[in-house]
């Protein structure tokens, strides 16, 4: 007698495509459907309908997205290997307090794509924004998206990170390596990462930079300024020049947001 099919409702769906928009590891939901009874079939079947169409990479429309064309004169290309720039004001002093406040009761310890037995690979407190409802939240979210001209359906959702004294994030790529295992999880649907777009909240700190280590590039945190870069190169493949480190702090905290933009999404891929 054929096993009847149990059918993954409406809702589960909803749930996998939100997850997958958040960038999450898409292997977890996959092995609670099926540890409830669902058949692979039925599981890739449900993935398979929720996968996103559009390629930010066709036509080379991720190169130049529309605030690299419009040059604003608070944009600033830092000399690197790869694109590179600074956003002066992007938030106001007094938005970058607001997200410091709402976002230090969410914070947990950050978390790493990838298994790494270095302790002190990185030691920063991490808040899913996204997950907080707050109109402020939702603001910035929608601002970085409107400012570097890239819809929110090739994008993941902000968070915010916190270095205490002494905390850091040892040089890493944003990027999964193609063929990985860890690319298979997060980015094996949505793509790769292509621009990571963070914004430094506060500046009354020493220590905490963001160090490029090919080129040998530090930027210090300054209020309300934005830093982005592109992470690939424009055939798709990680540029590998986009290593980075958060420094240790030496003295006081430090706070930003980091939103990172994907290959694949639904829809149109910039905002007129």
């Amino acid at each position: 007698m054929n096993k009847p099919v149990k059918r993954i409702d409406a809702s589960t769906i909803a749930f996998l495509r939100q997850w997958m928009q958040l960038g999450g590891d898409m292997s977890l939901p996959a092995l609670e459907l099926l540890k409830k009874g669902h058949t692979e079939a039925e599981v890739v079947a449900a993935l398979e309908a929720i996968r996103p169409r559009g390629d930010a990479l066709a036509g080379g429309a991720m190169d130049q997205p529309p605030l690299l064309r419009r040059a604003p004169p608070q944009l600033r290309r830092i000399d690197a290997p790869f694109p590179l720039y600074t956003l002066d004001d992007f938030l106001s002093p007094e938005q970058c307090a607001e997200v410091i406040e709402f976002s230090r009761q969410a914070m947990k310890p950050s978390t790493l794509s990838r298994s790494n037995y270095d302790v002190e690979f990185r030691t920063s407190t991490t808040a899913n924004l996204y997950e907080i409802d707050d109109p402020r939240a939702r603001d910035v979210d929608d601002r970085i998206c409107r400012t570097l001209g890239i819809r929110a359906p090739y994008s993941e959702g902000i968070q915010a990170q916190r270095y205490e004294l002494g905390q850091q994030f040892k040089p890493h790529l944003d990027c999964f390596e193609p063929g990985s295992l860890t690319y298979q999880k997060y980015a094996g649907m949505r793509g790769n990462r292509t621009w990571t777009f963070m914004v430094y909240l506060n500046d009354d700190v020493e220590g905490g930079a963001t160090r490029f280590t090919s080129p040998g590039i530090a930027i210090q945190p300054r209020t309300g300024m934005a830093l982005l870069w592109n992470n690939l190169y424009p055939d798709g493949s990680p540029n590998k020049d986009t290593r980075h480190s958060g420094e240790p702090v030496t003295r006081g905290y430090k706070v930003i947001i980091t939103k990172w933009f994907r290959v694949h999404g639904d829809g149109p891929v910039l905002h007129d």
